[in-house]
């Protein structure tokens, strides 16, 4: 191929590239990475050894997928499926004349896979021709690895990438990529990546990007390190009107060096404004979304620069600011500036103004807490050279005033959130927070350093027997002088969980009724305790208690001589209830006088009504009271009568619903009398 001679200086200076860190080198397998993008997942691969992908180039990879999940949930047995009808292996040579005219790094691929020579330098065979021959294999190696890096479609063309379309959103897959045929002795273990449609996120955008103007150049600078596992090179544009951008070069820029940050020079005009904004490129040959735009001009500039040596106080608290600056460049001066920023590269502002050229010291009054100086060396034409910000810090022990307006809740996934008023301290580097998790204990810092905004968030743990948390905060200044903490605020959590049941402690039969006691857990978000009793088990309430503290009840109700299962359950603020305490049986105290006192009581349905009729032989009757219950709901006061009445109509009943109702007749001496019906 022709275009194959005149890659070899090319070539020559990639080779100083490292290797790109995507592959390991620990050992002999198939390294893969996946990619997910909103309708498709990518995959790519490379074997970690300049032997393994020789022997992968040449009997190529299957590529295997496993569906193990699937609406969210693990497969008892995984669906496998081979994505590929033939192992995939780089295209022939003559496939690749079109691809390497168009891509420079294609151009690589195909020298490095079939190129009869992978020369390093021309000339006479030395010493460093001869080692670089030696290692020749590794050589195409790398450089493969490289250009696959730098061109995703060079990658696919090589059989080193796979582009799966047949996925699903809620669907995970586990993706292996297996050494094909070879060499029996030569093993190279197969590849995995697990990934699904669900992984996918939006690329970041690059960040601190950052341009120097200087005299007709400008220099552009940019961490790479920061986003170096999403991004493999990087794009530069620029534009004159900061609408219509084009790029700087035809390949993306990558970092050739090893260094944290990448720096791209560019020439300008002086007194033209540019504009500048740079791209992310993945390996995958995805761009990111653009940088933040930078703009400025060239200009000329001093040679000589000032540089502040000392800010001395006298007793007033003036300070006398002594800079050095070359007596070379008064003549073109027109005068300094003295500047103060609150910041090493906030807004600097004059404080002191026409300071004469010939001059070296200056007072500096009325500063504050913490300054940032600098000194501006004014020309009469063209732009001000700047000294490095030195730092004046006045002594400080004074802590910053308390913040206050602390407000916050807490959702039910057990994420809190947090916000209280900003300090106006001017010295304020921010605030820490510091949680409880019972009331009255100490509470502890969550943060080590200091938080700029106020706002924060936290997460607790919902499940837990707590019902409360508590947090407070506190204001630190630039020279870490603390405020006391604010008054502690009190969240109640939302309450999903069950409370633990109660027990029933005591439990006897008296001549005022059954008389229960119980104890409970130490759940703080209880509200009611509910008490079940049944003639075979306790299936039926019959009475919620709101006064938790009591922990006890009787059963006035209960009709002497009848055997009762009694249980006890509590309900918490998030109308949860507990499992009902076990059971306990109890025979009602039976007062033979009371047997005969009430002689009838019955209830039946007219007309969509339930008419309740009794007699009795009760002497000086006090109260009659009944008491209803509907389906399952427990039993309720439902009416006082008058003592002589013997009959009532329940006229709000449903057809389909029963009824349970109990009649209490008390004599003068508080001696109740009841019986109870059930009506379907």
């Amino acid at each position: 191929m022709k275009i194959m001679k005149t890659l070899k200086y090319f070539i020559a200076f990639l080779l100083l590239l490292p290797c790109t860190g995507l592959y390991s080198q620990d050992t002999v397998s198939v390294a893969v990475r996946s990619n997910v993008r909103k309708d498709m997942i990518r995959l790519r691969w490379a074997a970690t050894s300049s032997q393994a992908w020789y022997y992968t180039c040449r009997n190529g990879v299957i590529v295997e997928r496993y569906t193990v999940v699937r609406n969210g949930e693990p497969l008892a047995e995984p669906e496998k499926k081979i994505l590929v009808a033939e192992p995939l292996k780089p295209h022939p040579l003559d496939d690749w004349e079109h691809i390497a005219n168009s891509d420079t790094y294609a151009a690589i691929i195909a020298q490095a896979l079939y190129g009869e020579s992978f020369e390093v330098s021309g000339g006479t065979r030395g010493i460093a021709e001869i080692i670089a021959l030696s290692q020749e294999q590794e050589q195409r190696y790398a450089m493969a690895l490289f250009a696959a890096d730098m061109s995703y479609q060079a990658a696919l063309f090589a059989g080193w990438a796979f582009d799966d379309m047949d996925v699903k959103p809620g669907e995970r897959y586990l993706y292996r990529i297996i050494p094909a045929g070879g060499d029996a002795g030569k093993h190279i273990e197969a590849g995995s990546a697990v990934a699904g449609l669900d992984d996918y996120r939006e690329l970041p955008r690059p960040a601190e990007f950052d341009a120097i103007f200087g005299n007709a150049t400008v220099m552009l600078a940019w961490n790479y390190a920061l986003l170096e596992k999403f991004y493999s090179s990087y794009f530069v544009e620029r534009s004159e009107d900061g609408k219509n951008f084009r790029r700087l070069t035809a390949n993306p820029l990558t970092n050739i060096t090893g260094d944290s940050r990448m720096f791209r020079a560019d020439s300008i005009e002086n007194g033209k404004k540019y504009y500048y904004r740079i791209a992310g490129i993945t390996p995958f040959g995805e761009q990111s979304p653009y940088s933040d735009t930078v703009q400025g001009q060239g200009h000329l500039q001093l040679i000589y620069v000032p540089h502040i040596t000392k800010a001395v106080p006298d007793d007033k608290g003036v300070f006398d600011v002594s800079w050095d600056f070359d007596e070379r460049g008064n003549s073109v001066l027109s005068h300094f500036e003295l500047q103060r920023s609150d910041a090493d590269r906030g807004n600097f502002v004059t404080v002191v103004s026409n300071i004469s050229p010939k001059k070296r010291n200056v007072a500096y009054k009325n500063p504050k807490p913490e300054n940032y100086l600098r000194m501006a060396a004014i020309p009469r034409e063209g732009e001000p050279s700047y000294s490095f910000p030195f730092l004046l810090q006045i002594p400080d022990s004074i802590p910053p005033a308390v913040p206050t307006g602390l407000q916050g809740y807490v959702d039910t996934s057990g994420t809190v959130f947090l916000k209280w008023k900003a300090n106006t301290d001017s010295d304020i580097l921010g605030y820490r927070i510091f949680r409880g998790q019972t009331a009255g204990e100490e509470l502890i810092p969550l943060t080590d350093i200091a938080v700029k905004d106020t706002v924060f968030i936290d997460t607790v743990s919902v499940s837990s027997l707590n019902a409360k948390v508590y947090y407070a905060v506190s204001a630190l200044d630039r020279r870490y002088n603390q405020s006391a903490l604010c008054k502690t605020l009190e969240i109640t959590k939302p309450v999903l969980i069950k409370p633990s049941p109660p027990f029933i402690t005591k439990f006897e039969a008296t001549d005022g009724g059954v008389k229960l006691e119980w104890v409970t857990g130490r759940d703080e978000s209880l509200t009611s305790y509910i008490v079940y009793r049944g003639s075979r088990k306790a299936d039926s309430a019959i009475a919620e208690i709101t006064d938790i503290s009591g922990k006890q009840y009787t059963d006035k109700i209960a009709v002497g001589g009848t055997t009762y299962y009694y249980a006890v359950a509590s309900k918490n603020s998030g109308n949860i209830q507990s499992d009902m305490s076990p059971e306990v049986q109890v025979k009602a105290k039976y007062i033979k006088e009371k047997e005969e006192k009430i002689k009838k009581f019955t209830g039946k349905r007219v007309d969509n009504n339930i008419l309740l009729q009794w007699q009795h032989n009760t002497g000086n009757v006090k109260t009659v009271m009944i008491y209803r219950k509907v389906n399952d709901n427990p039993m309720t006061k439902w009416k006082e009568l008058d003592v002589n009445t013997v009959q009532t109509t329940d006229m709000n009943v449903n057809e389909n619903s029963v009824y349970e109702y109990l009649l209490v007749i008390k004599d003068m001496n508080g001696k109740p009398e009841s019986v109870q019906i059930k009506v379907k």
